[in-house]
């Protein structure tokens, strides 16, 4: 019955004779050689593959329609679904469905749904997997876990495919069962920044923020942070989408000159659109920097050890509110809550003095800084920027911005 090594004869592989638990395939082999339990786990995973689970579960189900439930039942699917590696597998799972659906066999448990989109996301199928989280209603009783309807976002996000996240959180959105949680808002934020210009991505996530408010959804610093910083580049972004340019730095003992926006000496116009709808879209991003930074200092991250990252993105926002009139200074703070008690008396250069006394520590360490405010700062000819631009440089090291 077997060979020289202890292995099984080719003929002698009757798989209706082999242990069907890997436990006892390893106490059977105990005492063979490495080999041996080489070949025994092997086996073991063969017998697991979905196509061999299908065809003998298709065993259990008479020619009428007859078949005993104690023996057939949910477990049976999730052995196949846990077997799933690939197309051809997955495809032998949903035959096991429409079996179950033919045959009466009931398909209510809870992890159903979720361990179908696992199976289809490790099948890469990711059309598959939208068109479930879309349509699992209309044959599953339950949706699939959040966690991992966040998991294939996450998945599309890191694949540069904005638009499949857009849509998934649509469906999540619009859909009673799932819960609206902070990762939902903050996956579909991230991915709306990464759409092309002509879709206007910041304008499609601040709709996003927007949301989130109304729905009573808090999102975190690092995205809240990422809102301000584009909102700040977009105010000094030429109206055509050219590269970032900063006029003259602004003193901060001289009077601000009376100006109508931050950006009217810096942005050039495309031609046939006027200088007011221009100042009028650059004053809007202030708004909505000022409106942000205002969230920030309500959710308690601007008193006492901010990190470093909020805080050089307080100063660059401060480095724009010094460059307008105090009339339109005021008009842009006048409806913000905690803007007067965290931030009325700091200065641009105050703030970033204090990310650099900040940085260092455990709670202000920041890896990542706003490239935008250091470009500002190095192109100024102001003795104040030039000497914090010094200072940062030594302060932060390795971790300074650079172009």
């Amino acid at each position: 019955m077997h060979g020289k090594s202890g292995l099984p004869r080719q003929g002698d592989q009757n798989p209706a004779m082999l242990p069907r638990s890997l436990p006892r395939w390893l106490a059977v082999t105990s005492t063979q050689s490495p080999k041996a339990r080489w070949f025994a786990v092997s086996m073991y995973e063969e017998l697991k593959r979905p196509n061999v689970l299908y065809e003998e579960l298709k065993l259990k189900f008479g020619y009428m329609g007859v078949v005993n439930h104690k023996e057939v039942g949910v477990w049976d699917l999730f052995a196949i679904l846990r077997g799933v590696r690939n197309k051809g597998d997955l495809g032998f799972a949903l035959q096991t469905m429409n079996l179950f659906y033919n045959f009466g066999v009931k398909l209510k448990h809870r992890e159903i749904s979720t361990r179908l989109l696992a199976a289809t996301m490790l099948a890469r199928e990711e059309s598959e997997a939208i068109e479930l989280i879309k349509l699992y209603g209309s044959w599953l009783e339950h949706p699939p876990d959040s966690a991992v309807v966040y998991a294939v976002m996450s998945k599309f996000l890191d694949e540069k495919k904005p638009m499949e996240v857009r849509e998934l959180a649509k469906l999540v959105r619009e859909d009673w069962r799932f819960r609206l949680e902070t990762p939902l808002y903050s996956l579909a934020i991230q991915a709306m920044l990464k759409l092309p210009k002509e879709q206007e991505p910041l304008r499609a996530a601040m709709i996003l923020r927007e949301d989130a408010l109304q729905m009573g959804v808090r999102l975190p610093v690092k995205v809240q942070l990422q809102l301000l910083d584009e909102s700040l580049k977009a105010v000094n972004l030429e109206p055509s989408g050219g590269s970032e340019v900063q006029s003259d730095a602004p003193s901060e003992d001289a009077p601000a000159e009376d100006v109508t926006d931050a950006t009217d000496a810096t942005a050039e116009d495309v031609p046939g659109e006027s200088s007011e709808a221009s100042a009028e879209r650059s004053l809007s991003h202030l708004k909505d920097a000022v409106h942000l930074a205002d969230a920030l200092a309500q959710d308690g991250h601007v008193r006492g050890g901010a990190s470093a990252a909020t805080l050089c993105s307080l100063s660059w926002l401060f480095w724009h509110l010094s460059a307008i009139s105090s009339e339109l200074r005021q008009e842009v703070v006048s409806d913000c809550h905690a803007w007067s008690i965290s931030c009325s008396d700091w200065t641009w250069s105050k703030t970033l003095e204090a990310a650099c006394a900040n940085f260092h520590s455990q709670v202000g360490f920041s890896s990542q800084l706003p490239r935008g405010l250091f470009q500002v700062l190095e192109a100024s000819e102001d003795p104040e920027a030039q000497r914090l631009v010094e200072r940062c440089r030594q302060c932060f090291g390795r971790f300074y911005p650079k172009a």
